[in-house]
């Protein structure tokens, strides 16, 4: 059960970090974008917008997003371990835990050479 409420108090932390913080990023990647070139459409679906200002918003906003993840994951974990004195419970991502789980069995027909 102690795993369960960890796990738990983590994504809560998780949540309350990702929040505010993803607003920011909205807005810093909103005001990056407009200071790189004021005469720029100021969203990728806008009317007129050429393929390479869609591509650099899509390459903007993807930088901005791994940074805001990478923060919010390292400050939830800090607090986290400031709170309860121990490190956070694991999280492996989606398709890790799938891979673990996964059994493969090869018939002897496509089975690899030995």
């Amino acid at each position: 059960m102690a795993k369960v409420a960890g796990k738990l108090g983590m994504k809560v932390i998780t949540v309350a970090i990702g929040i505010p913080v993803s607003i920011l990023t909205r807005k810093a990647v909103e005001r990056i974008w407009i200071a790189a070139g004021p005469d720029r459409p100021r969203q990728a679906s806008d009317a007129g917008v050429q393929w390479a200002d869609a591509i650099s918003w899509a390459a903007l906003t993807a930088i901005g997003m791994t940074i805001a993840d990478l923060i919010t994951r390292k400050g939830a974990e800090e607090i986290y371990r400031s709170a309860f004195a121990k490190d956070p419970p694991s999280s492996k991502p989606w398709a890790s835990r799938r891979v673990a789980r996964a059994d493969p069995q090869f018939p002897d027909a496509i089975a690899p050479p030995s």
